[in-house]
C-alpha cells in the first residue's frame, strides 16, 4: 500500500503539487536555547526548499524564547518568505492554541480561503524536522482529497544520564511505529500527535475544533464535569474522527524529539504514562460513542481495545504466578522462556524498522507491559486526576473540576478499581481452574461447599494413551488428595485394570470432555464396577420411641450423642409380612426381603429426641419392628466430562446389539454404581459397552445424572442385566439424556420421589417392581427399534414372581413416540 502512495508522492513533487501557503502552531513553553534553536533551524530550512509561503503561529512563555526564536528566524536566508508571530501564553497551553488557531483562521480566510488544500501544522517547541519531511508530506493533501491529516514517524534525541530512561522512550517510539503501520492501513490512526501532525487547515479553522482544542469539558458520573487540561492531541484527533476524514501515517519521515532530562527513571516512567494513558482513556468513550460506521470497524476495534489491553496485559504474568504457586514452580520458567522468545522477535522488528535496540529493549518491553497496565488501569478509574509540569511549573486539575455533589462520588472510583481487580483475580483463578466455586445442585446445602483445588492427574503418574495400567495411580489419587479437590484427568485413554473406588466425600473427577477422555476397562464379574462411589449403611442404631404413622414429619428417636457433622440422614426400614403383601396387592412375590418398607430420610434435630425429616413418611414405622441405621453416605462427588467403557478383547458390541440374553457373564459389571450416597452427581458423560448397569443408584439420595449417554451392554438377559438402574433410590434426578442399545431403564424396589425427563430413549422405562412410588417420567421421546420388545413405558404386573407390584402415583407425562 505504502509504496504506492509514495510513489504519487514523488510525481506530485515534481509537479510542484505545495499549498500556497502552510502554518505552523507551535507551542514553545520554556524551552531550553538548543533545543528551540534546533526546531527553528530545521523549519526554517525545510521551508526555503518549498514553493510556498509560510506563517509560524508560535506561543512562548518567555522573553528568552521569545529572542531565541527571533534571532533563529532573523538569521536564516529563508526569513523572507515566513511571517513569524510571538504569542504569550500565561493560561495553559489549550489556552495558547487556541489563540494561535484564531490567528491562522483570520489570515486564512482573509488570504488563502480558496486554497483547498492550505495546510496546518501542529508541532511541540522541541521538534526537530529531518530534512525533505515537508517535501515529502505536504503533497498528500493534494492527492487525497478525503485526508483530513497526517502523523510521522518518530524518533528521540535525549540529553540524559539514564541510559534506562533514553532507551525506554526509544522503545516507545519504535512499537509506536510498528502500530501505526498497521492502523493506517484503514485510513484512520489511533492518535495525531502533538509533536508533529499536519491538518488540512480548512478543518482547523472551523469554530467547534479551535472550540473544542482551546476549552475540551468532559462529564463523567462520579467524577463530575471536569476540563482536558492536557491531550489537545486527542482532541484534535477526535475532531477529525467524528467528521469522518481520512489519516495516514507516513513511516518514512521522520520528526525528532528533543529532550533533555535528568529526572528519576521509575518516576519519569510512571508519571509521564500517567498522563499519555489518561489522555487516551478521556478520550475513549466519545470515540467508541461515534460506532462503527464512522470510525470503521478495524479501527474502532482498536479504541475498544484500548479498555481491554490493561487486563489482557497481566493475564501472562498473572496466570503464570497462579500456577506457579498453586499447581507446579515450572510454569513460570517456561512462562518466562516464552516471553523472551516472543519479545527478541518483536526487538528484531524494531531494529528492522530503525528504531535503536539494546540490551535493555527486553527487560523495558516488560516493564511497559506489566507495570504500564497497572498505570494505566488507575488512570482509566481516575479520569479527572490531570498533572502537567516542565520548566518548574506545574498545573493541575483542582480548579478545573465540577464534582458530583454526592459524598460517594469521591470513592467510587477507588471502590471500582479495587473491584475490578478483584473480579479480574477471581477470573483468572477460576479460568486456570486453580479455584472454584463449588457446584451447587437445587435443593444442596449450600453452606457446606468450598473452593475447590485443581490437580492434574498426569502429575501423579497417569498417563494416557501408554497402553499401561492407571487404576492403581488413580485410586491413590483418590483416596489421599485433598478435601474439595478437582481431580483433572488428561485427554486420552486410560487402561482401568482395577475397579475405582471413590469412598470419600467432597471429591471432583474431571476429565478433558466426553469421548476426550476415556476409562477404558478390562474387568471381570467379580468386580463389581468399573467406577464405583460408594458410603456404608452404618450400624444399626436404635429402634423409635414412639411409633411413625404415614404423613408423619417429627419423630422420637434416640440417637447417640455425638455423631458426625455429615451424617444427618437416617435408614429406616420394616421387614415385609403377609399382611403387608396382601394390602399391596402382591399376588405371587411375598418375601421377607428385601425390604420394601423403607427409606432414607434427612433429618435435623429438634429438642431432646425429637426429630424432625424433611419429607413427611410415605409407611408406617411401628417402634417393635422399625430398623433405624445412621449410614455413612459419601456425599457432594462429581464425575464429568469423561467416557467409561468396558473393552472385551476380541469381540464387538455389534455381535450382540438386539441379543438380551447374557453372552458374556464373565464381564458381568457395572460401569458407574452410586451406592449409598448423597449429593453425589454425574454430568456430560457417555456410559458405553457396560458389562452389566451401565449406572445403578442404589441407596442414592438426591443424586443427579445430567447430560448422559448410553450405548451398549454386553448382557442384556434375565436376571437384570442392561440397565440404567434406579434402586431404591429417592430424590434422585435423570434428566437431558440419551440411552441406546441396552435392555431398560427401571425403577424399582422403594425409589420415591424420584424425576426421570428430557430423554431421547431407544428403549424403554419400566417401572419394575418393588413398591417403587411417587416418581415422575416426563417430556421422553421413545424411539424404539422393531428389535426391543416392550412398550415405551412398562409397568410390572400385580403377579410378578420376580417382585412386588409397583407403589402408587407414578406418573407418566408428554411421551413422543416416534418412528
Amino acid at each position: 500500500v505504502y509504496p504506492g502512495i509514495r510513489r504519487k508522492v514523488h510525481q506530485a513533487i515534481r509537479e510542484e503539487r505545495f499549498p500556497r501557503h502552510v502554518y505552523f502552531i507551535i507551542p514553545s513553553y520554556n524551552e531550553e536555547p538548543w533545543v528551540s534553536v534546533e526546531t527553528f533551524f530545521s523549519i526554517m530550512s525545510e521551508l526555503g526548499q518549498l514553493p510556498c509561503d509560510a506563517t509560524l503561529v508560535v506561543a512562548t512563555g518567555s522573553e528568552q524564547d521569545d529572542s531565541v526564536i527571533t534571532a533563529t528566524h532573523q538569521s536564516h536566508p529563508a526569513r523572507y518568505k515566513v511571517n513569524l508571530i510571538l504569542q504569550r501564553q500565561g493560561h495553559g497551553k489549550r489556552i495558547a492554541m487556541g489563540h494561535s488557531l484564531r490567528a491562522v483562521a483570520r489570515h486564512y480566510n482573509q488570504h488563502n480561503f480558496d486554497d483547498e488544500h492550505s495546510v496546518t501544522l501542529f508541532m511541540d517547541g522541541d521538534s526537530y524536522l529531518e530534512p525533505d519531511l515537508l517535501k515529502k508530506t505536504l503533497p498528500l493533501f493534494a492527492l487525497y482529497p478525503k485526508l483530513g491529516a497526517v502523523t510521522t514517524n518518530e524518533l528521540a534525541y535525549i540529553r540524559t544520564n539514564s541510559h534506562w530512561y533514553k532507551d525506554w522512550f526509544n522503545l516507545k517510539f519504535g512499537q509506536r511505529h510498528i502500530l501505526f503501520q498497521s492502523h493506517s492501513l484503514s485510513r484512520k490512526v489511533l492518535t495525531l500527535t502533538g509533536r508533529f501532525s499536519l491538518f488540512r487547515t480548512s478543518i482547523v479553522v472551523q469554530e467547534d475544533f479551535i472550540s473544542r482544542i482551546e476549552n475540551d469539558i468532559l462529564t463523567h458520573p462520579f467524577h463530575g464535569k471536569f476540563r482536558f487540561l492536557m491531550g489537545d492531541d486527542k482532541s484534535s484527533w477526535f475532531n477529525v474522527l467524528k467528521d469522518g476524514w481520512d489519516m495516514l501515517y507516513i513511516p518514512d519521515v521522520i520528526c525528532y524529539s528533543l529532550e533533555s532530562r535528568n529526572a528519576d527513571f521509575l518516576s519519569l516512567s510512571t508519571s509521564l504514562p500517567y498522563r499519555w494513558y489518561g489522555n487516551t482513556l478521556r478520550n475513549n468513550a466519545r470515540a467508541l460513542a461515534l460506532g462503527r460506521k464512522k470510525t470503521g470497524l478495524f479501527i474502532w476495534l482498536c479504541i475498544l481495545d484500548q479498555r481491554i489491553s490493561m487486563w489482557t496485559s497481566l493475564v501472562g504474568i498473572t496466570g503464570a504466578l497462579t500456577l506457579a504457586l498453586f499447581r507446579d514452580l515450572v510454569y513460570f520458567p517456561i512462562f518466562i522462556a516464552w516471553v523472551l522468545i516472543v519479545r527478541t522477535i518483536q526487538m528484531f522488528v524494531i531494529a528492522y524498522n530503525g528504531h535503536p535496540v539494546s540490551m535493555l529493549t527486553i527487560p523495558l518491553m516488560l516493564y511497559n507491559q506489566w507495570v504500564g497496565a497497572i498505570i494505566k488501569i488507575r488512570a482509566f478509574f481516575h479520569l479527572a486526576d490531570q498533572k502537567w509540569s516542565k520548566g518548574g511549573e506545574t498545573q493541575d486539575s483542582s480548579s478545573n473540576v465540577v464534582p458530583v455533589p454526592h459524598r460517594l462520588a469521591r470513592w467510587m472510583p477507588k471502590y471500582l478499581m479495587i473491584m475490578s481487580y478483584a473480579v479480574f483475580i477471581l477470573a483468572l483463578l477460576f479460568s486456570e481452574q486453580v479455584v472454584m466455586l463449588p457446584d451447587v445442585q437445587a435443593g444442596m446445602p449450600v453452606g457446606v461447599r468450598k473452593f475447590t483445588v485443581v490437580v492434574k492427574a498426569e502429575q501423579y503418574g497417569v498417563v494416557p494413551d501408554d497402553g499401561l495400567d492407571d487404576s492403581r495411580a488413580l485410586n491413590e489419587l483418590l483416596a489421599t488428595a485433598p478435601a474439595h479437590s478437582v481431580i483433572q484427568l488428561p485427554a486420552g485413554v486410560l487402561d482401568i485394570r482395577t475397579p475405582l473406588v471413590i469412598n470419600r466425600s467432597l471429591v471432583t473427577m474431571r476429565g478433558a470432555g466426553r469421548g476426550t477422555t476415556i476409562l477404558k476397562a478390562r474387568l471381570q464379574g467379580k468386580d463389581k464396577a468399573v467406577l464405583a462411589i460408594e458410603g456404608l449403611r452404618g450400624k444399626k442404631i436404635a429402634m423409635p420411641a414412639e411409633d411413625i404413622r404415614p404423613g408423619q414429619s417429627v419423630a422420637e428417636v434416640q440417637l447417640p450423642e455425638v455423631i458426625a457433622g455429615d451424617q444427618s440422614v437416617l435408614l429406616l426400614r420394616r421387614p415385609n409380612d403377609q399382611q403387608f403383601c396382601t394390602a399391596i396387592g402382591s399376588k405371587r412375590w411375598c418375601e421377607k426381603y428385601p425390604y420394601i418398607r423403607q427409606t432414607l430420610i434427612p433429618f435435623r434435630r429438634a429438642a431432646g429426641n425429637e426429630l424432625r425429616f424433611d419429607r413427611q413418611f410415605f409407611f408406617s414405622f411401628p417402634k417393635d419392628s422399625t430398623e433405624i441405621f445412621l449410614p455413612r453416605l459419601v456425599h457432594d462427588v462429581l464425575i464429568t466430562d469423561l467416557t467409561i467403557t468396558l473393552d472385551i478383547p476380541g469381540h464387538s458390541i455389534d455381535e450382540v446389539r438386539y441379543d438380551y440374553e447374557n453372552r458374556f457373564p464373565d464381564e458381568e459389571v457395572d460401569l458407574l454404581l452410586l451406592q449409598w450416597v448423597r449429593h453425589c452427581r454425574v454430568e456430560n458423560v457417555a456410559l458405553l459397552q457396560a458389562g452389566r448397569h451401565a449406572l445403578v443408584m442404589e441407596n442414592a439420595l438426591q443424586c443427579s445424572a445430567r447430560g448422559l449417554v448410553v450405548d451398549g451392554a454386553w448382557n442384556k438377559g434375565k436376571k437384570g442385566n442392561g440397565y440404567v438402574r434406579l434402586a431404591r433410590a429417592y430424590d434422585c434426578l435423570l434428566a437431558a439424556g440419551k440411552v441406546r442399545n441396552i435392555r431398560h431403564i427401571t425403577l424399582q424396589w422403594s425409589s420415591a420421589w424420584n424425576t426421570i425427563e428430557d430423554i431421547d430413549s431407544g428403549v424403554d422405562i419400566n417401572i419394575h417392581g418393588g413398591y417403587p412410588h411417587h416418581n415422575l417420567i416426563r417430556r421422553i421421546r421413545f424411539h424404539l427399534p422393531p428389535e426391543h420388545r416392550w412398550k415405551p413405558i412398562t409397568r410390572a404386573p400385580d403377579d410378578a414372581s420376580w417382585a412386588p407390584p409397583n407403589g402408587p402415583q407414578n406418573r407418566v407425562e408428554q411421551i413422543q413416540i416416534l418412528p
